[in-house]
């Protein structure tokens, strides 16, 4: 199915769903106007975004008028307005429900575990937060807990998410929120996925099929990572600087 109906997708680009849906977007050639919203300026609780999506948050889209929120919510829709490959969303019931299965359970448990445990590793002080260390334990035990999973359970007999040979919206909304932690020490982060060879493949499988885009719609976030590890290193070299000689 086409549209010919204007679209706009309300995205920031350091939110994992509004990278997804803007993925799914260009890797099924469906025509957007990308419009930024910056969850930093808290341009998200300002009253022209709110009349997008009165929740506040990104991604939302306007498509001719009708607005709609919630990034695993979008990307059905438009596998169902636009021409997009059967895999992504099938049309088969079970297979669909497969996909529906993985989507509800990375709201409540991978998202559950990277989101707070980078936030409060890592982020808080950049969001005028304080660093919550009994948070950061708990997202930890989250995240390790959703890793295993994924490797013994969603990837046990294939390479992507839902038994499927190709990607589904469940992978790269899942690839997505994994990729935050690239915002941590990488000693940190390649500690965390060390003992999952099935996660760290499709990390890469789900980067290769949606070549150029998944790295392109990233680069912001490459970007703080680099800021981030840079930062790190000055602090260390200062530590050694200050140290007392012995």
């Amino acid at each position: 199915m086409g549209s010919s109906r204007n679209l706009t997708l309300y995205v920031d680009f350091f939110s994992q769903p509004s990278r997804a849906v803007v993925i799914f977007c260009r890797v099924n050639e469906i025509e957007a106007d990308v419009h930024l919203v910056s969850l930093g300026k808290k341009e998200t609780r300002q009253p022209p975004f709110l009349a997008i999506n009165p929740l506040g948050q990104v991604p939302a889209i306007d498509d001719g008028g009708f607005t709609l929120s919630e990034s695993h919510t979008i990307m059905r829709y438009l596998a169902a307005t636009r021409k997009v490959a059967d895999h992504w969303y099938p049309e088969d019931l079970e297979k669909r429900a497969c996909v529906d299965r993985v989507l509800d359970w990375h709201l409540g448990n991978l998202r559950r575990g990277v989101a707070p445990y980078v936030v409060h590793r890592e982020l808080a002080p950049l969001l005028g937060r304080t660093k919550n260390p009994t948070l950061a334990a708990e997202a930890e035990a989250c995240l390790k807990q959703s890793l295993k999973t994924m490797e013994t359970v969603w990837l046990k007999d294939s390479p992507f998410f839902a038994g499927g040979s190709q990607p589904s919206i469940a992978d790269i909304s899942s690839a997505c929120e994994l990729q935050q932690l690239k915002l941590l020490d990488k000693e940190e982060s390649g500690g965390l996925l060390a003992p999952y060879e099935k996660v760290k493949a499709w990390m890469v499988a789900v980067e290769e099929f949606t070549a150029p885009y998944f790295v392109e719609v990233h680069g912001e976030l490459e970007k703080l990572a680099k800021i981030l590890e840079d930062k790190r290193k000055s602090e260390a070299e200062a530590e050694v600087e200050t140290a007392p000689k012995l």
